[in-house]
């Protein structure tokens, strides 16, 4: 007795393709139609919609990379090249401080500005992303500002710090500080705080990764700085502030 295999069978009595063919051609189909697994909910269209796509670690190489963006990250193996006051040390590979006199009022600030060849740099027309790693040593008696912003100025946004209260923080085109309260954080320890700003859409404040706060009318302008720590002590006590890593990036300028 012969056996006849079931991808040899006719599909139809009335229709001479085997199913063997019928499902050749329906892949074949599929894999022509550029829409396949796009519609909402199917594999590519959530694949493209994700905020992180893992892959094995080291397998993705650097002539992947589009560097398409202008780039600081900073581990502080030297701080040569900031603005500081005299309380700012590198207090180890990888930290830098900001340490207060014990006299009220005293304040102390650390702050990388663009060099005199990039004079648009630093503004808000290059959607710049700012994130650092800080945590300070008190949570009472002090006003602390991260960010990219010039409190001299008044301009820009980041993040303020009063006693042990978190704000996310702007300068409005007045030059007056608008505030917003961010609960739950623990000055006293890591955390990682990061701004988005995209010109004329929004500004979005992160803790750790978690969005806090988004501004999308009213944005800030005016400001030119790439990073900016400052801490004062409104007693007659030291203030310390640590900062283990800086990144910022924005669209490339003239």
């Amino acid at each position: 007795m012969s056996m006849q295999t079931w991808g040899d069978l006719l599909k139809a009595q009335d229709d001479s393709e085997t199913i063997e063919q019928a499902i050749a051609r329906i892949v074949q189909e599929h894999d022509d139609d550029e829409a396949s697994h796009l519609e909402t909910g199917q594999s590519l269209e959530s694949h493209k919609a994700a905020e992180i796509i893992d892959h094995l670690a080291r397998s993705v190489y650097r002539d992947k990379l589009a560097f398409d963006r202008f780039q600081i990250d900073e581990h502080f193996s030297t701080i040569d090249a900031w603005g500081k006051s005299a309380g700012v040390t590198l207090e180890a590979i990888g930290e830098m401080m900001l340490a207060t006199t014990n006299v009220t009022n005293n304040t102390q600030q650390a702050y990388i500005i663009p060099g005199d060849a990039s004079t648009e740099a630093g503004k808000a027309a290059n959607s710049p992303i700012w994130e650092s790693r800080v945590k300070l040593d008190q949570s009472t008696a002090q006003h602390v500002y991260i960010g990219q912003m010039d409190t001299g100025v008044p301009s820009g946004f980041g993040f303020y710090i009063h006693d042990a209260t978190l704000y996310a923080c702007y300068f409005d085109g007045d030059s007056v500080q608008q505030n917003t309260q961010i609960t739950g954080i623990d000055v006293t320890e890591w955390h990682r705080y990061r701004c988005e700003f995209s010109a004329g859409n929004y500004l979005k404040w992160y803790v750790d990764g978690i969005l806090k706060q988004t501004l999308s009318a009213g944005l800030p302008t005016g400001f030119q700085m790439y990073a900016w720590y400052e801490i004062k002590t409104t007693t007659t006590a030291y203030k310390y502030m640590y900062v283990q890593s800086l990144h910022y990036d924005e669209d490339y300028t003239a």
